[in-house]
């Protein structure tokens, strides 16, 4: 079941009109609206460069989602998600539902680019181009979820903020850089961060207040300006894949190679807790996103 949004006046319109499964198809140019999904649909533009949602209101309004998910198994899919309004603050998309996809959009010039609540659960971000926000995805206490083949650069505070009891996510090929932080973690547990290009940030990856049991590996650490890793004391996370004692690629790494397994013979250290790294890589995994 599908249905065009030239059919009616708005995008919201055509999802009021909406029986649950449809696709609705957004054409190109620009939308000054705010959209409420509170039905099983997917919101799919022409083309991502030209199909925008820019809310520019002719009044001052802050803390607003320019898109709201509130029914499990919606997809939002070629899109560009903005404001033009400097006086707004909003977030790109808030997701408080299950089995969300936001795929092949770009979000960017907003405060959070992706919220994930406490009610989200299992929401696939892929092939996103999230830029120039505050924070590029802040997830709090939500919980398995797929953060894959993403570009990130250039939000202010953090490219990914996992934080609130937000457990057992995977984020994997993805590109962080220029940010404060890569990626930070706080208070969350057993996410598998792996395979990522984490650069030209302040501080590449951050773990904290309560983040423990995460395995962290196969990612390429490079150019980040005052740490490459940071992790509080008493943490206890793993800085390689425990199933083949594969590490991490840390460009200021120091030691040698010498019976050529493609791993360092000495630990690399992370910074502040002294936690290592038993098994940092010589050269950046082959299919990492900045390996060439």
């Amino acid at each position: 079941m599908g249905s065009t949004h030239a059919d009616y006046r708005t995008i919201q319109d055509a999802i009021n009109a909406a029986k649950n499964g449809a696709t609705i198809l957004i054409e190109n140019g620009s939308y000054n609206e705010l959209l409420v999904m509170n039905k099983t649909i997917t919101l799919r533009g022409e083309d991502k460069n030209t199909t925008i949602l820019n809310f520019n209101p002719n009044y001052k309004i802050s803390q607003i989602p320019l898109i709201t998910i509130k029914a499990n198994d919606c997809s939002i899919e070629n899109l560009q998600i903005t404001l033009s309004n400097t006086s707004v603050i909003a977030t790109g998309i808030s997701v408080n539902s299950k089995n969300t996809t936001i795929k092949n959009t770009i979000i960017t010039k907003v405060s959070d680019g992706i919220d994930l609540s406490a009610y989200s659960e299992l929401t696939t971000i892929l092939n996103n181009e999230i830029t120039n926000n505050l924070i590029g995805i802040n997830t709090v206490g939500s919980m398995n979820n797929n953060i894959s083949h993403n570009s990130f650069s250039s939000n202010t505070e953090y490219n990914i903020y996992l934080t609130g009891e937000s457990d057992n996510n995977k984020v994997s090929f993805n590109i962080m850089n220029n940010s404060q932080y890569g990626i930070r973690i706080k208070g969350s547990r057993n996410n598998r961060v792996y395979k990522n290009c984490i650069e030209h940030n302040q501080r590449g990856i951050y773990c904290c207040c309560g983040a423990e049991e995460n395995h962290i590996y196969n990612n390429t650490l490079l150019n980040n300006s005052i740490k490459n890793a940071v992790e509080m004391s008493g943490l206890n996370n793993i800085w390689y894949d425990d199933a083949n004692g594969s590490g991490n690629y840390w460009d200021d790494y120091k030691g040698v190679d010498d019976n050529h397994d493609g791993r360092g013979d000495t630990p690399y250290t992370i910074a502040d807790a002294g936690n290592k790294d038993f098994h940092p890589l010589m050269t950046p995994p082959i299919d990492a996103p900045c390996s060439k």
